[in-house]
């Protein structure tokens, strides 16, 4: 023991230090310190790399431009991917928690999310570290469209509800009341139960897919079905369907292409 410290110790001195930066960056997440933790966090990532100095003839930061003894380079490759890795996932964990503070609290506004977004990235590109952040960047375009189609899914739910209280009012006007035409009541009955009411799952349709074309197509359906049956027509202002659209030409092209306007949209939810 005493031999493998002396030869070892500073490798088991830097990496005492890494796990208690990262014990202590796990914390300030815990504890919603973002700032905090995403600093600690890269000096546990600084120590790791130095406990594995050793292994170097030549180190020039963090962009890996270094020179291996022989025989321990696929060693530190392997060592690089897993810290890369580390990394990555420690991100990818960040930015998800703080946007998902916003479904149960007043949250951070959605600038403040992208803005961190895109400095995390910046920082990773600076240190010269090529992490593919595609399926992060997918996961905050899901989160942040349904924020915005929820501000124009309300005004559409009311308006179904609206035509189907009409069409509902259209049916006891037809059979008076007590029924006597039990099956023509009943088959009228049937016709408003094929009007969808809403949309329960707005939020897993938005992790799934196109959320505003799911929104479109449900209208478009309830528009049918009450044309067809009731001969009535939904109310709605023409800008909440044209927004719609654009939202889902927006999510059909990917990823989205975050502006001052769909920030401003994604905040009034």
């Amino acid at each position: 023991m005493t031999k493998l410290i002396k030869n070892h110790w500073e490798q088991l001195f830097f990496g005492a230090v890494g796990l208690s930066f990262l014990a202590f960056s796990f914390y300030s997440l815990y504890n919603q310190d973002i700032a905090g933790a995403s600093a600690t966090f890269a000096m546990a990532f600084f120590s790791f790399i130095y406990s594995n100095i050793a292994r170097f003839k030549r180190f020039k930061g963090l962009g890996f431009e270094a020179e291996l003894w022989e025989g321990k380079q696929k060693e530190a490759e392997q060592l690089i991917d897993r810290l890369k890795s580390v990394v990555s996932v420690y991100t990818r964990e960040i930015v998800m928690q703080k946007v998902m503070q916003g479904r149960f609290s007043d949250g951070a506004a959605w600038k403040d999310n992208w803005n961190l977004y895109d400095d995390l990235v910046a920082k990773h590109n600076e240190l010269g570290q090529s992490i593919d952040f595609r399926d992060l960047k997918s996961n905050l375009d899901r989160v942040f469209l349904f924020d915005i189609v929820s501000t124009l899914y309300e005004p559409i739910r009311k308006a179904v509800s609206k035509s189907r209280q009409e069409a509902h009012s259209m049916i006891e006007k037809e059979f008076g009341s007590p029924i006597t035409d039990l099956d023509g009541h009943s088959k009228r009955v049937s016709q408003l139960r094929e009007i969808p009411a809403d949309l329960r799952e707005l939020y897993v349709m938005s992790m799934e897919g196109n959320v505003a074309r799911d929104v479109l197509d449900w209208l478009t359906e309830a528009e049918g079905k009450l044309k067809e049956h009731f001969d009535l027509e939904i109310e709605l202002p023409n800008e909440v369907v044209t927004e719609l659209e654009k939202l889902s030409k927006l999510y059909q092209a990917g990823p989205i292409a975050v502006t001052d306007d769909l920030i401003e949209m994604a905040n009034r939810n």
